[in-house]
């Protein structure tokens, strides 16, 4: 499954990189590759094994595009909503109350 931004240098060689089905990391050619992203399963042939991860030179072979790829590429196309009045995306929590905190109930009586 091709992943987004998994390798450190990525754009410098001009690699793609993913996660085999074991979860090692694989970083392949980006030939043939065109439209091929994040979330999307290829096959790759490895020509190289390293302690921490693989390495395809060869072209990829096929690509399966998935949902989760779908869903990658909607969020990339619309613009994330901002929040209001902040001009920018995000969760609101609320804010604390400040001042004398409220008395406690009443403790029933032991004993």
């Amino acid at each position: 499954m091709v992943a987004e931004g998994e390798g450190r240098r990525d754009g410098a060689t001009g690699r793609l990189s993913g996660r085999a089905p074991d979860n090692r990391l694989v970083h392949f050619s980006s030939v043939g590759a065109e439209g091929v992203r994040p979330g999307d399963v290829v096959t790759v042939e490895i020509t190289r094994g390293a302690p921490h991860y693989l390495e395809a030179d060869g072209a990829v072979r096929a690509v399966r595009r998935t949902r989760s790829g779908d869903a990658w590429e909607a969020r990339r196309a619309a613009p994330a909503a901002p929040a209001s009045g902040s001009g920018r995306a995000g969760v609101a929590l609320g804010m604390p109350s400040v001042g004398v905190p409220a008395p406690l109930p009443e403790a029933p009586v032991c004993g």
